[in-house]
């Protein structure tokens, strides 16, 4: 099997030693399943391949104030981006090896990394189902989703109030696992954009969730993925608001899921085949 080196955000100070963020665990099972590539993670310098997450702008957010790390370049080095995004709207792609661009996660990014170049749009997460097919039998009603930096908080809030058949999804877990409580679900309201791509890979109608703290970045990355998403989204909705219409049957939000065309082009792009 192929060894690529996979550079990917961490919730802890280095990747794989605490529970990972659910979008940030993906690359695993999709090299190894799609592709036949062992990833191995290393650091930023040291990457060849990004692929899901907002990542294109983690090294500019790291390093610009070392004008010493930003001559350090590495030309002969590629980075082969491979649907990934920006987190901020007014960052920038910097980075030591020499970038070359393959797919990326929105039009947004696109127009940042590659104006009119052939370049093929969506995250990579839209691939799962590939891999691990749709759960038949729904297991819950409405799947709420919570960004991981904010779970502890909704759930100390909203745990003991929310309907029968409902459940909050913490996204510091299994992939597989995650990713078959999010298919087997009827409705899902997601403050992570990684539950709102997953509930349109499965066919799963959804709905944007307001975030119950601070999160990084400023938006952009909902932005970016649905600008190619083919149909809009319902949200960002307060969760309260929420509740009180889902209660009374108004139920906004329907899956948009990828073309056959879409996915073939993400596959095609991938850079090690």
């Amino acid at each position: 099997m192929r060894k690529i080196n996979v550079f990917a955000a961490s919730v802890g100070r280095e990747f794989g030693k605490s529970a990972e963020n659910y979008g940030d665990n993906l690359m695993a099972d999709l090299l190894r399943e799609l592709f036949s590539c062992e990833p191995v993670y290393v650091d930023e310098s040291r990457a060849e391949l990004l692929g899901v997450g907002s990542l294109l702008d983690i090294y500019y957010k790291r390093h610009r104030a070392d004008k010493l790390g930003f001559l350090r370049k590495r030309p002969w080095r590629t980075l082969h981006v491979w649907g990934a995004g920006f987190i901020k709207s007014n960052t920038e792609a910097l980075w030591p090896q020499r970038l070359v661009i393959y797919a990326v996660r929105g039009e947004l990014t696109k127009a940042r990394v590659a104006p009119g170049k052939p370049v093929a749009l969506g995250d990579p997460a839209l691939l799962l189902p590939l891999i691990w097919p749709k759960k038949v039998t729904a297991t819950s009603e409405v799947t709420v989703i919570p960004h991981f930096v904010t779970y502890q908080s909704f759930v100390s809030q909203y745990a003991a109030s929310l309907p029968k058949h409902w459940r909050i999804l913490n996204l510091l877990g299994d992939p597989k696992q995650i990713t078959d409580d999010i298919s087997s679900s009827d409705y899902i309201v997601s403050s992570s954009l990684h539950g709102l791509i997953l509930a349109d890979a499965y066919g799963v109608p959804s709905c944007w969730m307001e975030p119950h703290g601070k999160l990084k970045g400023d938006g952009f990355k909902f932005i970016d993925y649905f600008s190619c998403r083919g149909t809009p989204i319902a949200g960002p909705v307060d969760f309260e608001v929420f509740l009180s219409d889902f209660k009374r049957g108004v139920r906004a939000g329907a899956a948009s899921v990828p073309s056959p065309d879409r996915i073939n082009a993400l596959l095609k792009a991938f850079p090690f085949q």
